[in-house]
């Protein structure tokens, strides 16, 4: 019989509190709580960020951690900025670990680590406990999710040594259930028996009913895989009473599906089959594809067992095909493992033969981590440093006033003695097996030497395309600057001149219209390439968002028109409007308004005075929709089109008719935007003759 691995990761991560608490329909409630109390604050008038807004953000954003982990970045940045600016160091802490917290869930550990280091500081300077403790238990997550168990240990132990000196019981148990977590790991089950079993009893004492669950369910786990079936029995039969109590689907789902598990290893079909059907009527209810297909793999093993083996092959291949669905691999090669077993039964050998294949390549699949398992030193030393804590803590008491420099001495100590002892411990384990498999290892290290070197020649490449990358963003970076610091700045002293020359001179109405005229074009100016920076700046940053609607191509283009009028007017261009009545398209509007005004502008830009520029649309296949934009301008030659689109900001900039500048990057924005609605541009020009700008959008 297979362990299903699926259900055992599920439930170990459902209630271990390794980094945040995991959400739950009671933490939905709470999200939605603060939600109501930010934007409430946020919609007064005189509002201003003060510590409870700020610490309403940094718990907004720990909640969002496993619902949405950009929500945690954006809110951690929110926060950030709002610390710094009241000058409030716990709300930097909080907000730190958020941040890293993202980038730790994204696999980028070492951003992460940053961002953890930098709040660990910023909480011993200001001794703020709970930050301390929360951030140590971040990097132990950090260490965790990449197979360093014994660095995972190590800060976990920090955290709770700070929990204990500091903080409430409640808190000590969440800790004691991350090292519960870990040894489980490590197949370490009396190590983490007991620590499970320390969070039990302090959340009994608290009659903190689903903290006892989530012990009582970790417990179960262990005795399970252990091989003590009795006691797995006893401790999952105790979390289903609390998950029924609390009417808590997950606990019933998780309790109902292990006890499953156990009973049919036991032989006991009829109780197994009635608590994988309760675990699918709960999974099936909560709409829990994962769960669902668990659940199905176990009534159709009970079916095998019991020999109702077209009912047992009919419930295998609904998980498989749901496994298939959501990617679920050790599902997948389970299910074609048991269905070769059922067709060898039926004596189908090809059958048999082709389930037992694909279970093969599904299985190779699945990548397992190792990791070290000799880390006892480390549980015994954390005992003697809880008595050196007492001793330090009475030397506090008798000189307050040198508190802060001892304890940064005594955990720089700390932290010297544990890296010594780790490098001794290691020394000598790989001299034992030095001494013991010396022909092995000369083997393995032949293997691991060519393996390695293939790892750093492909490093080699990596770094090598990064630092490519990084040269063309610095590029980037500079022209960027240059835009603001050129085309901006000087648009910018044009307006103060004009507004000082309004303010020191008295003008008569006709001065005044032409100094407002004047004015206006320069607005315009910086604000259309102003609208241009942020929104290439954010595309950039990956934060543009396209969310479609129906949308009228004719109003827009009559906003833009309207828009340009003055600019028009002055150039002495001529815009027609030949638009098919009712042109609409499925597409962001703000992006489609983007994209008509960017090649308005253009038009306007290279058209000669006296100019005509003409707008039409015809339908594609009824499908889309092309809008072009024709005008009768200077045009370009084949390679200046050829390089239009090209996706850097360009160096040299081609000034328009009557001198008008540009950045280069509104034909960028233009094509991105629309691609991100589901359309394509062309562009045919010839130089003296013109340019034809078509592009393509969804009809609606």
């Amino acid at each position: 019989m297979f362990l299903n691995f699926n259900k055992f990761f599920y439930t170990s991560v459902l209630f271990a509190v390794v980094l945040f608490s995991h959400f739950s329909f009671g933490q939905k409630r709470e999200v939605d709580s603060l939600k109501s109390s930010i934007q409430l604050l946020e919609s007064n008038e005189n509002f201003s960020p003060d510590k409870p807004y700020i610490d309403l953000l940094n718990r907004a954003g720990e909640l969002y951690y496993n619902l949405n982990p950009d929500s945690t970045f954006l809110l951690g940045m929110k926060s950030l900025e709002a610390s710094e600016k009241v000058e409030y160091k716990d709300g930097i802490v909080d907000a730190y670990r958020n941040i890293g917290a993202f980038y730790n869930i994204r696999g980028e550990y070492t951003q992460a680590m940053n961002y953890f280091n930098e709040g660990l500081s910023l909480a011993e300077e200001n001794q703020y406990w709970l930050g301390m403790a929360n951030i140590y238990n971040s990097m132990g997550l950090n260490h965790y999710d990449r197979g360093n168990f014994s660095e995972a240990v190590a800060h976990y132990l920090q955290a709770l040594e700070i929990k204990e000196r500091h903080l409430s019981e409640n808190e000590q148990s969440k800790t004691l259930s991350n090292l519960g977590l870990v040894f489980a790991d490590m197949d370490e089950y009396e190590q983490a028996l007991n620590f499970h079993n320390r969070a039990l009893e302090i959340r009994k004492k608290l009659n903190n009913k689903l903290g006892m669950a989530s012990s009582l369910a970790n417990i179960g786990l262990i005795y399970k895989k252990k091989g003590d079936l009795e006691d797995a029995l006893e401790s999952f039969t105790s979390t289903l009473e609390i998950g029924k109590e609390l009417k808590n689907n997950q606990l019933a789902s998780v309790s109902h599906f292990n006890l499953g598990e156990i009973l049919l290893s036991q032989g006991d079909y009829g109780g197994s089959l009635f608590h994988f059907e309760a675990a699918l009527e709960v999974d099936t209810e909560m709409e829990d594809k994962a769960g669902i297909s668990d659940d199905l793999l176990g009534i159709g093993e009970v079916k095998a067992k019991l020999g109702n083996l077209a009912e047992a092959r009919k419930s295998i291949q609904r998980s498989l095909d749901l496994s298939m669905e959501s990617g679920i691999k050790s599902n997948i090669a389970k299910s074609h493992f048991l269905l070769s077993e059922i067709f060898e039964k039926e004596r189908n050998s090809r059958e048999a033969l082709y389930h037992f294949k694909l279970h093969t390549a599904y299985k190779d699949s699945v990548l397992n981590l190792e990791s070290e398992k000799q880390i006892q030193e480390i549980a015994a030393k954390y005992e003697f440093d809880k008595k050196e804590a007492a001793m330090r803590q009475e030397q506090r008491e008798v000189d307050l006033e040198n508190e802060k420099l001892m304890e940064k001495r005594l955990r720089i100590g700390f932290s010297i003695i544990l890296v010594i002892l780790l490098i001794a411990f290691f020394i000598a384990l790989r001299s034992i097996r030095y001494q013991v498999k010396a022909k092995t290892l000369v083997t393995q290290q032949k293997n691991s030497l060519e393996a390695l070197n293939k790892k750093i020649l492909q490093q080699k490449k990596e770094i090598e395309e990064v630092a490519k990358k990084l040269f063309e963003v610095n590029k980037t970076k500079d022209k960027l600057f240059s835009i603001v610091g050129h085309d901006l700045k000087s648009p910018i002293n044009s307006l103060k001149g004009l507004m000082q020359y309004v303010v020191d001179e008295k003008l008569s109405q006709d001065e005044f219209l032409l100094v407002s005229t004047q004015l206006r074009n320069e607005v315009e100016h910086v604000h259309f390439t102003l609208i241009n920076l942020l929104h290439w700046a954010k595309s950039q940053m990956k934060g543009i968002v396209t969310d479609t609607e129906k949308v009228s191509v004719n109003k827009i283009l009559q906003e833009n028109i309207n828009l340009y009028k003055p600019v028009s007017e002055t150039k002495q261009i001529q815009i027609e409007d030949h638009l098919i009545p009712e042109t609409n398209c499925l597409a962001d509007r703000e992006q489609c308004n983007l994209i008509i005004r960017n090649l308005l502008n253009n038009a306007l830009k290279f058209t000669n005075r006296g100019g005509k520029i003409t707008v039409c649309s015809k339908k594609i296949n009824d499908t889309h929709w092309e809008i072009s934009i024709q005008d009768n301008g200077i045009g370009m030659d084949k390679q200046t089109v050829s390089k239009l689109f090209q996706p850097v900001i360009r160096g040299k900039q081609k000034y328009g008719t009557a001198g008008e500048k540009g950045t280069g990057l509104g034909l960028q924005l233009t094509k991105d935007f629309i691609l991100k609605n589901g359309g394509d541009i062309q562009v045919t020009s010839e130089p003296g003759k013109g340019s034809t700008f078509s592009f393509t959008l969804p009809m609606a």
